[in-house]
């Protein structure tokens, strides 16, 4: 035991002197500043594929109005706008709204009451001008090559509805998102509230097949709170 004592006592001081040693480094050496990383090419970081500043978008769509109970519910319109910049647009919004009446419920009510709303000033179009605010800019992977870019802006503005014998003045809001097939075709979808002013379609009265046919102007003038849905293409300019 003694002689194992021994020879661990002679290694241990047999130990190299540098294992005790401190490395010192010059401090003119030493880093006294933080750099932030850098891309090679920063420019391609910062450029977007899609790029609408100061382009003309022009747009088919078709559209409905699903709260409408009485006239039809379809349309088709034109959109045509300007982009002043990455972050907003001026979009005018036409629609011709189809003739007749809404099928899926005017049957019904007009049987039941003997009724004909045929005599009801008809819809025939609107025109809106839209504030767009871009606030979103992103992709979306479909293959492990391909991406698909888009957007999403809400929607403000104004507009006027036309029907036969008036023009009535409405405002809306809603919120909409493209997806771009390249740098300048988008499939555009948009969803709007629209609070508009129009003619009450139940005239008490003046829709009975036993009456008269009432004059258009003999209708009330009522506010309606309608939601409105628009899907088309779009392609920049």
């Amino acid at each position: 035991m003694t002689k194992l004592f021994n020879v661990l006592l002679v290694l241990l001081l047999a130990t190299p002197a540098f294992a005790a040693e401190s490395v010192d480094i010059p401090e003119e050496e030493l880093a006294r500043e933080t750099v932030l990383p850098r891309f090679d090419r920063p420019d391609n970081v910062r450029n977007r594929n899609v790029v609408t500043e100061k382009k003309i978008e022009v747009g088919l769509y078709a559209g409905a109005n699903f709260t409408e109970p009485i006239y039809s519910q379809a349309k088709v319109g034109l959109n045509v706008g300007y982009h002043w910049s990455e972050d907003a647009a001026l979009m005018f919004n036409f629609a011709k709204w189809m003739s007749g009446r809404n099928s899926q419920y005017v049957p019904g009510i007009e049987q039941k009451g003997n009724l004909d709303f045929n005599r009801v000033p008809n819809l025939e179009y609107s025109l809106w001008g839209n504030y767009e605010l871009k606030t979103y800019y992103g992709k979306i992977s479909l293959t492990k090559q391909g991406v698909m870019n888009l957007s999403l802006y809400p929607i403000m503005g104004l507009g006027v509805t036309k029907y036969t014998h008036k023009m009535y003045p409405g405002l809306n809001a809603g919120i909409g998102q493209k997806f771009y097939f390249g740098k300048s075709l988008a499939l555009r979808i948009d969803f709007k509230f629209q609070y508009q002013q129009g003619p009450n379609p139940f005239l008490k009265g003046g829709l009975a097949n036993s009456q008269p046919a009432p004059d258009a102007g003999e209708f009330e003038d009522k506010f309606r709170l309608d939601n409105v849905m628009d899907i088309g293409l779009s392609y920049l300019f």
